[in-house]
């Protein structure tokens, strides 16, 4: 089939000896648009810490997305009127998982709330919908031409080869973009994680929405923030330029990566998933 491309994948998600239940949940799926075009989704959500119940509102986002996605790719037959459904729909999605989870813990005289992270590939598309300090990043093996800067990608070196394709929903990140503090200061701050928005706990949510192209150079990750408060920006594209250059399978990436985190002695959960369209052959 002309258009096919297959999503190579690794991912690790473990809690610490300290904690009874994971609370982070992910996923990819593939799926067949039509006999010629297929499509692929990633997902990622972290229950709340404190919230009693995370673990379960965690799986429960995942899974309502992923039968978002399979009813709405039943009901095409062309990549690109599916892609643009996508796009109008997920925000519909996120709306009522936030009401449900609401409902819920209404119902139940608890918070229920989880962080939720979607990226999807259709055709040479990306479309990410996000809302949480959860992260999705994107790394190019090769940059041959230059990126234009744009509001919905922060820039981790000057090369442009790592990007956080994500906006955090962190008072830390309210912060920096304020330009009420620099990185250093609000990380280091006692509301650094204090979310501004997460779904199923505080109401109203206002999902982050980005979309771009990619290649087979391209890599992603999905990402909770107990990865993401350890490992730092600089450490991240060192390694996975060092494990590249040795054209280490996308699980082993993702094992190197857990392998440097267990030298920090982690006390949350940490999720990773890592994929590639296309471009890597397994072995």
């Amino acid at each position: 089939m002309g258009t096919e491309r297959n999503l190579h994948a690794g991912k690790v998600s473990i809690s610490p000896s300290s904690k009874k239940l994971n609370e982070d949940y992910l996923t990819y799926a593939s799926n067949w648009v039509n006999q010629d075009e297929d499509a692929h989704i990633c997902i990622i959500a972290d229950g709340m810490g404190g919230h009693t119940s995370g673990n379960a509102a965690s799986y429960y986002a995942v899974n309502f997305i992923l039968k978002w996605w399979k009813s709405t790719i039943w009901n095409h037959n062309s990549a690109d009127k599916f892609f643009e459904e996508c796009q109008e729909s997920i925000i519909d999605a996120f709306y009522e998982i936030n009401d449900n989870l609401l409902e819920l813990g209404r119902l139940e005289g608890k918070k229920i709330g989880t962080t939720l992270s979607v990226l999807i590939f259709v055709k040479n598309t990306y479309y990410i919908c996000h809302v949480g300090d959860t992260r999705i990043y994107r790394f190019r093996e090769q940059v041959l031409v230059p990126e234009k800067p744009t509001e919905d990608t922060i820039d981790l070196d000057e090369e442009k080869s790592l990007v956080q394709l994500t906006e955090d929903h962190s008072w830390a990140a309210m912060q920096v973009k304020s330009g009420q503090m620099d990185i250093d200061e609000a990380k280091s701050h006692e509301k650094a994680h204090y979310l501004t928005q997460c779904m199923g706990v505080k109401g109203d949510i206002k999902p982050f929405t980005a979309s771009g192209s990619f290649t087979g150079a391209d890599y992603f990750l999905l990402t909770s923030d107990g990865f993401h408060n350890l490992i730092t920006d600089s450490t991240l594209r060192e390694q996975w330029c060092k494990e590249l250059e040795v054209h280490t399978e996308i699980q082993d990436i993702c094992d190197s990566f857990y392998n440097t985190v267990k030298t920090f002695g982690f006390h949350d959960d940490v999720s990773m998933l890592m994929v590639n369209i296309g471009s890597r052959t397994e072995g």
